[in-house]
């Protein structure tokens, strides 16, 4: 009998946030408790996100199936049933159960996340323009990165902080799930504009603070959610607009935040 494992109501799982809360951590959290891989089990094509099914579980964990057949022909043709992932998220993207979040959080970060390296970096998360999935039309749901928020003066921030403080200036989208979860491992204080790679901080020490640059236009409060979730320290520092500058004033008081907690 051939099963599909259907993704949680997101807007769409080929964007990492929602990817990794209605998706990877619910098929981790099952291969946990049931042991799917291997068993010949259908997941769906989440684009550039399928590097991490590979990370995660191995080659050939899964069978991937394509959005194209899903929209050309009836279920019923590659599959008998179907399991409903039990997300971490609605469709809003607000945790729903946060003791169960905890729990396979920490199981995943045992397992991903090297340990025994030297936990000294300043990460501050740079938005470079989005893969061409994104902007060419096979996304679902296209745009990402710089096109949606950006921050002209990253580099003057982390500039100031290096002086005080080691910082490593980086691009999630532009760097393997091994490669993300060293530069994890080694963060102090993980800071950037609202935006997917932040989720990433759900994965940091525990004592790791979460800055988040955010603009007044997008009240969403999904990371204060997920840190104030694990426990972890949270602090938001508001920009005017989604394409923004960094004023000297909020560079001063940024800078002081973080080198005073890294």
């Amino acid at each position: 009998m051939v099963t599909y494992l259907k993704p949680g109501p997101a807007p769409s799982v080929e964007h990492f946030y929602h990817f990794v809360v209605q998706y990877l951590l619910p098929l981790f959290e099952k291969e946990l408790t049931d042991g799917v891989v291997g068993k010949g089990y259908i997941v769906r094509d989440c684009g550039p996100m399928n590097v991490w099914f590979d990370f995660v579980f191995g080659p050939d964990a899964f069978t991937i199936m394509s959005r194209e057949k899903f929209r050309t022909a009836p279920a019923w043709r590659f599959w008998d049933r179907y399991i409903q992932m039990d997300t971490f998220a609605d469709s809003k993207g607000l945790l729903i159960d946060v003791t169960r979040f905890r729990d396979v959080v920490t199981a995943f970060r045992e397992k991903f996340v090297p340990g025994g390296t030297t936990c000294d970096t300043v990460t501050v998360l740079d938005r470079g323009l989005p893969p061409a999935y994104y902007l060419n039309g096979s996304a679902e749901k296209a745009g990402g990165g710089s096109i949606r928020r950006s921050i002209s003066n990253l580099d003057k921030l982390s500039q100031m902080i290096s002086e005080r403080k080691p910082v490593n200036l980086v691009d999630f989208a532009e760097m393997s799930p091994a490669d993300q979860m060293e530069a994890i491992s080694r963060t102090t204080v993980l800071i950037g504009q609202h935006g997917a790679g932040l989720l990433q901080s759900i994965f940091l020490q525990e004592d790791a603070p979460l800055v988040e640059l955010k603009d007044t236009t997008k009240p969403k409060m999904h990371f204060r959610i997920l840190a104030e979730s694990l426990g972890r320290e949270y602090r938001a520092f508001y920009l005017d607009e989604r394409h923004a500058t960094l004023s000297p004033q909020m560079l001063n008081e940024i800078v002081d935040y973080v080198v005073d907690r890294a």
